[in-house]
C-alpha cells in the first residue's frame, strides 16, 4: 500500500451554525408547522439586521430540521457573526415570539444556537444529502444539546431571554481569545460539557440574561480559561505584572486584565 492510498485531502474549514427551538415537540401539529416556517425567516432577518446578508444568501449546505436549522459559511465571517448576529437574533426572536403568541397563546419561540468551526465534508453534488458530515458537525450538534445550554432557557425568564448560544472551544480560541471579536464579559460563561462521546468546554453566550441567571449565574464550570488563553497569546511585557482576573468567578461576571465591561478584541 502506497502513501497515496492512505492519505486523503483535508476537507475545507467551514464555520457551522445550528439552531433549534425549545419545547417544539410539545406544540400541537398546527403550531409546529407555524414555528417551523418561522425559523428560517427569523434567521434571515437577524443576518440582515446584523449587516450579514451575504452569509445567509451564500450559506453552504443550508437545511431545515423541522424544529431547527443548520448552515455553513466561510470562517472569515466568524468575528462579525460572534459580535453582531446573536444580539440581533435575540431581538428578532422577541418580536416574533410576541407575534406568534398573539395568534396562539401557548406558543413560544425560544432558541438554542451552537457555533463551531473545523474541517467539514460537504454534500456531494447530485446527492440527496442536505447536511454536511464530520466530527466538527457532530460536535456542533452535541453542544446544542448539552445540559448547560438547555439550562440557560430553563433558568431564565421566558419573557426576556429568547436565546442561549454555545460557542465551541475552537471558536472561543480563534475568535475571542485571539481578539478578532468582542462580547460583553458579563455574558460569556465557560461550562464543562459531557454528552455522549464528547467531553470539553462550551462557552455560553447569553445576549439577555434574566431570572435565575442574574441571581446565580449560568453554567457550572467557572474557570480562568479565558485568562489562560489570552496569556498564551499575548504575554505581559517583561517586568510588568498583570492581574488577569478580578471580580467574582462564581457568577456570570468576570474581568480580564485592564478591560472594564467588555472583552476587547482587534
Amino acid at each position: 500500500m502506497s502513501v497515496d492510498d492512505v492519505l486523503a485531502e483535508l476537507p475545507p474549514y467551514r464555520a457551522l451554525l445550528v439552531v433549534d427551538t425549545k419545547g417544539f415537540g410539545s406544540n400541537p401539529d398546527a403550531t409546529q408547522a407555524m414555528v417551523s416556517a418561522a425559523i428560517p425567516d427569523v434567521l434571515s432577518q437577524a443576518f440582515e439586521r446584523a449587516g450579514l446578508r451575504e452569509v445567509w444568501e451564500t450559506a453552504l449546505f443550508p437545511h431545515g430540521t423541522g424544529d431547527g436549522y443548520g448552515l455553513g459559511f466561510d470562517p472569515r465571517f466568524l468575528p462579525a457573526v460572534v459580535t453582531r448576529f446573536f444580539d440581533e437574533l435575540q431581538a428578532v426572536l422577541a418580536e416574533r415570539d410576541a407575534r406568534l403568541r398573539s395568534v396562539a397563546r401557548s406558543v413560544r419561540l425560544r432558541m438554542r444556537a451552537s457555533l463551531n468551526v473545523g474541517p467539514i465534508l460537504e454534500p456531494a453534488a447530485g446527492t440527496t444529502s442536505a447536511a454536511a458530515i464530520g466530527s466538527a458537525v457532530i460536535t456542533t450538534h452535541r453542544l446544542l444539546d448539552a445540559a448547560p445550554v438547555r439550562a440557560v432557557l430553563e433558568r431564565s425568564d421566558p419573557e426576556q431571554t429568547f436565546l442561549a448560544v454555545a460557542l465551541s472551544q475552537r471558536v472561543f480560541e480563534d475568535v475571542l481569545a485571539s481578539e478578532y471579536a468582542k462580547l460583553p464579559a458579563t455574558k460569556v460563561v465557560p461550562a464543562d460539557v459531557g454528552i455522549k462521546e464528547y467531553r470539553g468546554t462550551v462557552y455560553l453566550y447569553i445576549p439577555n440574561p434574566s431570572g435565575d441567571l442574574l441571581r446565580h449565574g449560568a453554567g457550572d464550570g467557572y474557570t480562568d480559561e479565558l485568562a489562560v488563553a489570552k496569556a498564551k497569546i499575548e504575554p505581559p511585557p517583561p517586568g510588568r505584572t498583570t492581574n488577569l482576573i478580578s471580580g467574582p468567578v462564581s457568577g456570570t461576571a468576570f474581568q480580564i486584565g485592564q478591560v472594564h465591561g467588555d472583552l476587547h478584541h482587534r
